[in-house]
């Protein structure tokens, strides 16, 4: 897809889940050095990344949970992921995601809102660690 104001390719644009940005914080986190290098390919191709408010309060609290509440408020002061808000428009989806999964899915309101978002804004790349984010098995 072209931009029609610049003439120029659309950048690719990824959304970022909670897993990632964990790993890339704990760099004792097994999966910290591969997080690393995916998120240096994704800004080296020039991808735009954002995530959702969901994903930066599920952050926060899993910080704080971790490695308390001054790294969670560090983490929150310095990150520079551009935040879509979800609407109710996109919380009933979510909500109705999570009431018709399988019995014993995992599926979190986080996840739903995520799927939900990068459908609605026509996203298809995502920045995770998890391999179940995003899992449509959910």
């Amino acid at each position: 897809m072209t931009d029609p104001e610049t003439s120029q390719p659309d950048p690719a644009i990824a959304f970022v889940d909670t897993s990632a940005i964990l790993a890339l914080v704990d760099r004792r986190d097994p999966t910290h050095q591969q997080a690393l290098a995916a998120y240096n390919e994704l800004a080296d191709s020039g991808y735009r990344l954002f995530t959702t408010n969901y994903v930066i309060a599920e952050t926060v609290l899993l910080l704080q949970l971790a490695f308390g509440p001054d790294v969670a408020r560090q983490w929150l002061q310095d990150h520079r992921l551009p935040v879509y808000h979800a609407d109710q428009q996109d919380e009933r989806r979510a909500t109705a995601r999570i009431a018709s999964a399988r019995p014993g899915s995992r599926l979190t309101m986080t996840d739903a809102i995520s799927s939900v978002v990068m459908d609605r804004l026509g996203v298809s790349d995502a920045f995770a660690v998890d391999p179940d984010v995003l899992s449509e098995d959910d």
